[in-house]
């Protein structure tokens, strides 16, 4: 049975090596460390191979070697776009279309190899293991790419990962240990456990995780990925939490009411013992070190993070809503001060950074007046808002759609934003936000309860004890949500005062600690 297809063979000129020999003298020439000319050099290098005939035993060995270069190059390459709010600009853009295409120049070198086990070509049939494998493992390294990059994964990448799943059980390879140490995860694994581990990274949501979270996530699933068992029909998992996945379909999971076609059930139980026995541990007092967790995160951003994992593997997320003609739009702003003046929010005095002239202006008026002359303030403006389509809302979540191109206002995930529907505006923090294959842009919302209100925070700077003012926007307090009164301010600034007055604020409140961080925003509590 055909898993997966390939490109046709082509004649004409030939690639710049078609041996592992050449392959060496070529890689000893290039400027292995410039990463963004690398990136071109190896994908069309990989890219005029793949399609020229080739004994499959040498192939193997020429994609092997070419394969430590790719890692090298894109460790480099990643920093270029990870973690960037979106749209990606055209630097960002180039820079993680060529991994993408790498990644996946890389992988089709192997499924010819592949191609050839499955064909019963001799000279590759011994490493049918290392070879199913490597695809996957390849495959895993454009998946985390794409989260670096924060895309959606394409469907024709989910058909490929099943692909070679359905491949490796055919050969009777997908539980045969691999040693592989180049991504330095385990010594050694399955392509089973790889694969599980591909859907397991579905599953814990990345869009919703910050970078040091999802780094956390991922190392701690490569630990425990061959815990996950794949089965392939439901009486060997009676009683076990499962995944179903689909193997001739074109996404991660099995969520629709037929039955699959080729039906796999991950049982994860295994998996979320690790995870439960480690949150048991770390509250008994271990330390993240000695549970083998890692230094990246504190013991009680680990707990926090060990239960939404919990959570997550046992409720597969939702598709995403389909984009309609006729949906609604409203506005959208995510820069605070622009939040606070389409709050109706007024009053803002830009200050000038001090100097000697201006020191000396202010100590006159302290004499003559007994205070420091303030400019006035501006009178309210009109804020520009970018337009998204509404695809589904609840009470308290909202999911819209950018059409690509219709703007260049670039939003991250966890960034706070305000929403104008019609005469109606709300606070929402943007949950996760993910580039499609069209360019067009998908965003979840979390809508936050209560009426904002626009205020002025008034403050002294730490070292220079100047007097300045900051947009904020006030959260009345909600017993439903469980959160206290709030006040948002800019990503940064409490850090840069020595104290923060806002005489506006309602019951007597004053500004406490913050208890929130975003992207673009701290929230304080007010009490």
């Amino acid at each position: 049975m055909t898993w997966f297809s390939l490109p046709p063979a082509r004649t004409g000129t030939p690639p710049a090596f078609v041996d592992k020999a050449g392959c060496d003298a070529w890689l000893a020439a290039q400027p292995l460390a410039n990463a963004p000319q690398m990136q071109g050099e190896l994908a069309a290098q990989l890219e005029s191979l793949n399609g020229w005939k080739l004994p499959a035993r040498e192939r193997f060995k020429i994609v092997d070697t070419l394969r430590k270069s790719v890692a090298a190059v894109e460790a480099e390459s990643v920093k270029r776009y990870e973690y960037r709010p979106l749209p990606l600009s055209p630097v960002e853009q180039k820079a993680f279309d060529a991994s993408c295409r790498l990644w996946r120049e890389l992988t089709v070198g192997y499924l010819h190899c592949l191609r050839a086990c499955l064909d019963g070509d001799a000279e590759v049939a011994e490493h049918a293991a290392k070879i199913c494998h490597r695809v996957v493992v390849t495959l895993r390294q454009e998946q985390l790419a794409r989260y670096s990059g924060t895309a959606a994964i394409p469907g024709q990448w989910w058909r490929k990962l099943h692909a070679v799943l359905a491949s490796a059980e055919q050969l009777g390879v997908a539980g045969e240990p691999v040693a592989d140490r180049l991504f330095a995860e385990t010594r050694e694994s399955t392509v089973a456990g790889q694969y599980a581990m591909a859907v397991l990274l579905h599953l814990c949501r990345p869009g919703e995780l910050s970078r040091s979270q999802f780094a956390a996530a991922a190392r701690w699933l490569a630990r425990w990925r061959e815990q996950a068992s794949i089965h392939t029909t439901p009486d060997e998992v009676r009683n076990a939490r499962c995944v179903v996945v689909d193997l001739a379909a074109d996404a991660p999971l099995h969520l629709g009411e037929t039955a699959p076609a080729m039906p796999r059930w991950i049982a994860i139980d295994a998996v979320l013992a690790k995870l439960k026995g480690r949150v048991k541990a770390l509250r008994e007092g271990q330390t993240p070190e000695e549970l083998k967790l890692g230094s990246g995160l504190p013991a009680d951003a680990c707990i926090a993070l060990l239960q939404f994992l919990h959570g997550a593997l046992q409720n597969p997320p939702p598709a995403a809503p389909a984009v309609r003609e006729n949906a609604r739009s409203v506005g959208l702003v995510a820069a605070l001060d622009g939040i606070y003046r389409l709050l109706g929010g007024s009053g803002l005095v830009e200050a000038a950074a001090p100097t000697a002239q201006s020191n000396r202006r202010a100590a006159e008026q302290i004499a003559i007046f007994g205070r420091v002359v303030r400019p006035e303030a501006t009178a309210a403006t009109a804020v520009a808002t970018d337009s998204w389509q509404v695809l589904a809302e609840t009470a308290g979540e909202m999911s819209l759609h950018r059409s690509a191109g219709s703007s260049d206002i670039r939003l991250g995930s966890r960034a706070l934003v305000a929403i104008q529907d019609g005469p109606r505006v709300a606070l929402a923090v943007v949950r996760y936000v993910l580039a499609q294959e069209d360019g067009s842009l998908f965003a979840a919302l979390r809508l936050l309860p209560g009426q904002a209100v626009p205020m002025l925070a008034s403050a002294q700077e730490r070292g220079t004890n100047r007097q300045v003012q900051h947009p904020a926007v006030f959260l009345p307090a909600s017993t439903h949500a469980g959160t206290p009164a709030s006040l948002f301010l800019a990503s940064g600034v409490a850090g840069r005062l020595s104290r923060i007055d806002v005489a506006d604020l309602p019951d007597g409140l004053r500004v406490g600690q913050p208890f929130e961080r975003g992207a673009n925003f701290e929230r304080l509590r007010c009490e």
